[in-house]
């Protein structure tokens, strides 16, 4: 009986799954448009922002709710996203097919791959959380991530294993179709959420108001 109650952790966890499950459905198909991909993926950085201390209320509504608040901010950076990441595509083809290719390509590829990433690790959470300017939001990407080398280092590495762990066969692939996205962007938050308490205790400024300016670390 003890493990059916619902303050139980087998009740809790099971629930929490839901959510995450519900949640990535709402993001697989809000991103479906594709031009979308980025407001959706802002509406569920703000759910598994409030998921992280269990704050998030219905989830359905909040992702929508969001994801109209974030729609401009979210859209504009997945344009600066995609042909990014479809650069480091290109770039990555051509160094792993490339016969012989000289050492500094190579560097140059990671250097290019390492600043993709600084730009956009933390720039859909802070569209989720605050209200900046997107011009703003990339630079406090950026400055965060070197600021908090360790927290970001550790992102990467967990996310990277998760795709490794998602793109380990056709089964772990299709769970991860399912709960991937999600998980990935649960791991983000909740390691970024820490980070922006932090920074919003050092400027006395709650998460959700109005910042003109750069989040100073």
């Amino acid at each position: 009986m003890g493990m059916f109650n619902q303050n139980s952790g087998f009740v809790k966890f099971v629930n929490r799954a839901l959510d995450v499950l519900w949640l990535n459905l709402l993001w697989l198909v809000f991103s479906l448009p594709l031009i979308t991909i980025g407001a959706s993926t802002c509406a569920a950085f703000s759910v598994t922002l409030k998921m992280v201390d269990e704050e998030e209320g219905y989830v359905g509504r909040q992702f929508v709710k969001a994801f109209k608040e974030n729609f401009k901010q979210g859209t504009l950076m997945w344009l600066i996203t995609a042909p990014l990441l479809y650069a480091c595509y290109i770039i990555w083809q051509v160094v792993i097919k490339a016969d012989d290719i000289n050492f500094l390509v190579i560097l140059g590829a990671i250097i290019f791959s390492a600043l993709v990433i600084l730009v956009n690790l933390y720039t859909y959470p802070q569209i989720a959380r605050y209200k900046n300017t997107l011009k703003n939001i990339v630079k406090n990407s950026v400055g965060i991530s070197f600021t908090y080398y360790t927290k970001t280092l550790l992102i990467i590495v967990l996310v990277a294993l998760e795709v490794v762990i998602i793109s380990w066969n056709r089964y772990t692939l299709l769970a991860g179709i399912i709960v991937g996205p999600e998980f990935i962007i649960y791991t983000i938050s909740g390691i970024a959420k820490k980070i922006f308490l932090r920074i919003e205790k050092h400027n006395n400024t709650p998460g959700g108001t109005e910042n003109t300016g750069t989040i100073n670390q």
